[in-house]
């Protein structure tokens, strides 16, 4: 039932590892204050009742062919990004612990509690769908992919900020809009989103307690290229689920628009260069890479003739090209 919606490609969700033994020195000297006061929020578990197991996650009202399938993609991903954050956490708390990092061990043990939340809840709405999703053998089949731990730093926070800015944008849409909520699921986001803000702001400090990640050329290198990548997948998959919004009544481009705007200030909080968007020129090269991700798409989907090769080959330079352009935008000083 999965494989239509978690085929490979370049957006499709991925397990992670680092450098553990490297995450165990990370120096809390200059940041204690911040990480004690996010522990004992975390320990507060504001969300241990909300993620009720007996609220009904069926959907109020029947789709068509196209929109279940594109209701089930949405789900199958969201779930399987989910429990990978689950496993990413569970496997650096218990290597912590064993390196004698009692209060880093903690935090993530807590921070993969929230993720297995969220697993299971969407799972839940997976299984309304009559879709079973067997996570531990899908973990055990799909390839880790390991990243250096400054990449896990820069990268996990703004997943989690990403992430936060869309369910919360999701959710103020259908405040003012009920009846596009065709599922009960989208009740839930508004506290759920505060479970990826509290996330940020952890791998905001964590970030902090290695300076030399956020200063001089690489600290501005490591903002682009993280920002780039991130605000890339996301445009894409937004293209790639145009259906899905859709449904929800919402402009797929102005939502990637207001997604990036925000996640971009987020970024200020943690990085030393955030993409200059004030001007448009960022969102208008974001808008050719799109062109050419669809026409690339719509090439793929047409009927095979001679020349198709050839013609998916330029496809795709195009798009590496624009894809490049998109990276090279202005950035400014987020201070």
């Amino acid at each position: 039932m999965t494989a239509a919606h978690l085929r490979e490609d370049l957006l499709t969700p991925r397990f992670y590892t680092t450098e553990i033994d490297k995450a165990a020195a990370t120096c809390l000297e200059g940041t204690r204050e911040r990480f004690e006061a996010l522990l004992a929020e975390m320990e507060t578990d504001h969300n241990r009742d909300h993620f009720d197991r007996r609220a009904p996650l069926e959907r109020q009202r029947s789709l068509g062919p196209r929109e279940k399938a594109a209701y089930e993609s949405y789900l199958v991903r969201s779930c399987v990004s989910e429990f990978s954050g689950f496993l990413l956490f569970k496997e650096l708390s218990r290597r912590l612990q064993q390196a004698q990092r009692p209060e880093l061990s903690r935090l993530f043990q807590l921070m993969a509690r929230d993720e297995a939340r969220h697993a299971g809840f969407l799972n839940r709405a997976l299984l309304s769908e009559g879709i079973e999703l067997d996570l531990p053998r899908l973990s055990g089949r799909r390839p880790i992919t390991w990243f250096p731990l400054s990449w896990v730093l820069y990268s996990v926070f703004l997943s989690e900020k990403i992430g936060y800015w869309r369910y919360i944008l999701i959710k103020r849409h259908l405040e003012q809009h009920p009846e596009h909520g065709f599922a009960p699921l989208f009740d839930w986001f508004d506290a759920w989103c505060q479970d990826e803000n509290r996330h940020g702001d952890i791998f905001n400090v964590l970030l902090q307690s290695w300076p030399t990640l956020t200063q001089g050329l690489r600290g501005r290198w490591l903002s682009r290229l993280f920002l780039w990548s991130v605000f890339l997948t996301h445009s894409l998959t937004v293209a790639e689920r145009d259906d899905f919004y859709g449904l929800l009544g919402i402009d797929a481009s102005r939502f990637d628009d207001a997604v990036i705007t925000a996640t971009n200030r987020s970024a200020r909080q943690a990085f030393p260069m955030v993409f200059r968007l004030d001007d448009g020129r960022f969102l208008a090269q974001r808008d050719r890479v799109v062109t050419a991700f669809r026409q690339l798409a719509a090439a793929g989907a047409g009927p095979a003739t001679a020349w198709r090769p050839l013609d998916r080959l330029r496809l795709r330079l195009t798009l590496a090209v624009q894809a490049l352009a998109l990276a090279l935008q202005p950035m400014e000083a987020s201070r």
